[in-house]
């Protein structure tokens, strides 16, 4: 899961599946964002989004990403299971329209058997990054709390439950619970990625945020953290973590 920051100084988040068959709702599903495009191109993935900005539409075309629209596109029916996507009539009359867009993991699944579009990664695509048993860096520092700010306005909290040995997040002062669960998110790894971000200038406070090139962070899992350097050559390379 990436997030990052959007206008206002709220976050929105990028989910990546290698299979989604289990992974029950998905939602809301907002708009693209340049950013986020160049984030899904690394991972060489197809991109579901319900509308987008200006930039996002001119980027999509230009850069050839494969991105299922639910709102100019036809990809969003008005009942669940009736198209790719659809709007949850409870999230549309108690959180709002722009909320409203959800999907399901099994609905990715069945949906994508009938598309055309290609659904294996293109010859001499990697991806530079594997899972270990035990992630915890050597020579890292405790970290019991690791804070993101963010902006003024949004600041991610992980916080190491030693028991479990994982993190668990809050955000605006209370635990972020997961919708299909009713639990509290809880993640392995911990990625803090540092680089510019800035307002476009345009009427709706869109941001920029710069993805390519190399820069600093940080890296926690088993309470521990450690600095890295972070890579990103191009748009449609993958992001490269090096201690």
């Amino acid at each position: 899961i990436y997030e990052c920051l959007a206008e206002g100084g709220i976050t929105r988040m990028l989910g990546v599946y290698q299979d989604p068959s289990e992974v029950g709702s998905i939602g809301s599903i907002r708009s693209a964002r340049p950013y986020y495009l160049e984030l899904a191109l690394g991972h060489d993935a197809i991109f579901i989004h319900a509308g987008g900005s200006e930039d996002a539409y001119a980027d999509i075309k230009a850069w050839g990403v494969t991105a299922l629209d639910g709102v100019n596109g036809p990809y969003c029916g008005s009942s669940p299971g009736s198209n790719l996507m659809w709007r949850d009539a409870d999230r549309r009359r108690n959180l709002g329209y722009e909320h409203s867009v959800i999907t399901t993991g099994s609905t990715i699944e069945e949906k994508f058997a009938t598309y055309s579009f290609r659904q294996e990664h293109k010859d001499g695509y990697t991806y530079p990054i594997t899972f270990a048993d035990d992630g915890t860096p050597e020579g890292g520092t405790t970290a019991n709390t690791v804070t993101v700010p963010f902006s003024n306005y949004k600041t991610g909290v992980f916080t190491y439950d030693d028991e479990s040995g994982i993190y668990l997040v809050e955000e605006y002062g209370k635990p972020y619970v997961d919708g299909n669960t009713g639990e509290q998110v809880a993640v392995t790894n911990v990625l803090v990625v540092q680089t510019s971000c800035w307002n476009s200038g345009d009427k709706y406070g869109h941001m920029e945020v710069d993805l390519t090139g190399s820069g600093s962070g940080y890296y926690a899992c088993g309470g521990k953290i450690i600095p890295i350097q972070w890579s990103k050559p191009d748009r449609n390379s993958p992001f490269t973590y090096t201690d």
